[in-house]
């Protein structure tokens, strides 16, 4: 599925969020050229070039400009007046210096399709402020949220509100670009990292308004669900005696309160379980051949199981500590009920057999270490298959001599323009 064949977008992102918008359209056909400055995007580097690799595939060209520089500002012009869509992520007002801000860019270009992506939008008290994810979790509330009680909050360990922006700012320009096949009009789109991240805080807000409750970090778990957290299997399966299942061979599992720091050391294998109602509690019984656990009246209903959940806690605890993880998360899964091992990325990569089943991470190579590496598919897949990333991102200016080429630039101007550092290429 190549729906944006033919669609030329000019990249003058940075960082996450504005790349990984950027290949989205490129896996699914458009021609994206990469605009980076002479010395390169300053994440090629980072985290030893894989975070690069990850948003820069879906075969983007790079083409290294010197916007300070008459003939280097010359030929980003050119590749703007081209283009069917823009999507920089320069602060408000920066482009806006060089005559690439989307008035200029209309005035002749009249149907492109722009999109900006920022920390903060294009206005407001704040639409000056630079801004990465982490800070964005913390000043949307996202982070108050996270981590347990008696301690500090903690941010989500990847670059999820990035990655997010990003897949906004596809889907709006997509939809751009829809409305341009009927109306024959550009558009002007603004997406920033904060609006996205607050979008994330629907429910807490809703609830916040609603109720005037402040949401606490509640650990492992979702305040106000139990049994709803991190619970740990024993590792090796044990014969159980007994109706209720309480008998038998057991390690001691040690009470933890959602407040508690965390620590799953020597404690088995982890898995998450979710269980947010009665009706998979009474899955969860049955699963478990306690049904003791399910008429005991300290468990009778939600409220109930929450204000007892140690008990609740140190019951299932005990029982779960008679399985291997793969056998229990199986079988609850079977019976209905959401559980599942909690995977660090080598048992993800190298052990999980959805991942393996559905293909969901693609050969690439990490252009500044020169070493083959794996990421992730795009996420989803049509009735022909899946888009394809390519191969590998591009080197640093690895196409400015044919992008130039095709923009007229004969031989002997490019050579003037690489000579004076108005172009670059690797």
């Amino acid at each position: 599925m190549q729906p944006f064949e033919g669609v030329d977008v000019l990249d003058l992102t940075q960082s996450i969020a504005g790349p990984f918008s950027a290949q989205w359209l490129g896996a699914l056909g458009a021609t994206v050229i990469k605009v980076e400055p002479p010395g390169g995007d300053a994440f090629r580097d980072l985290l030893d070039g894989a975070m690069f690799a990850s948003v820069n595939l879906g075969g983007k060209e790079s083409v290294c400009l010197d916007f300070t520089t008459e003939e280097g500002l010359t030929a980003a012009r050119d590749l703007a007046e081209r283009a069917d869509v823009i999507v920089e992520s320069f602060r408000p007002g920066v482009l806006d210096r060089f005559g690439l801000d989307y008035g200029s860019v209309s005035a002749t270009n009249e149907d492109v399709i722009y999109c900006s992506v920022s920390g903060f939008g294009a206005d407001g008290p704040r639409a000056d402020w630079p801004a990465y994810d982490p800070v964005v979790q913390a000043m949307s509330g996202l982070m108050s949220t996270i981590g347990y009680r008696d301690r500090p909050p903690v941010r989500v360990g990847a670059s999820v509100i990035d990655y997010c922006t990003g897949t906004t700012a596809a889907l709006a320009m997509t939809a751009a670009l829809l409305e341009r096949r009927r109306t024959g009009e550009g558009e002007r789109i603004d997406c920033s990292l904060f609006e996205v991240a607050v979008s994330w805080m629907g429910y807490w807000i809703a609830h916040y308004t609603g109720t005037g409750e402040i949401p606490e970090r509640s650990g492992q778990g979702f305040a106000g669900l139990a049994p709803n957290e991190v619970f740990h299997a024993g590792g090796k399966r044990r014969e159980k005696s007994g109706s209720g299942g309480n008998e038998g061979e057991r390690e001691e599992e040690g009470k933890r309160d959602n407040g508690g720091d965390g620590s799953d050391e020597d404690e088995g294998e982890p898995f998450y379980m979710a269980v947010v109602n009665d009706r998979l509690y009474a899955k969860l019984c049955e699963a478990l051949d306690r049904e003791d656990l399910a008429t005991d009246d300290r468990f009778a209903d939600n409220a109930s199981r929450w204000e007892n959940r140690e008990a609740l806690r140190e019951e299932l605890g005990a029982e779960f500590a008679t399985y291997d993880r793969e056998g229990l998360t199986t079988l609850l899964a079977e019976a209905g009920v959401p559980a599942g091992p909690l995977r660090t990325v080598d048992e993800l990569v190298e052990d999980d057999p959805q991942v393996g089943a559905r293909e969901l991470l693609t050969d690439s190579h990490n252009v500044e270490t020169d070493s083959p590496v794996r990421t992730a598919r795009l996420p989803f897949r049509t009735s022909d298959g899946r888009p394809t990333l390519g191969e590998r991102p591009p080197t640093r200016g690895e196409h400015t001599r044919r992008v130039l080429r095709e923009l007229g630039y004969d031989d002997d101007r490019i050579d003037r323009m690489l000579a004076a550092g108005a172009a670059g290429e690797g």
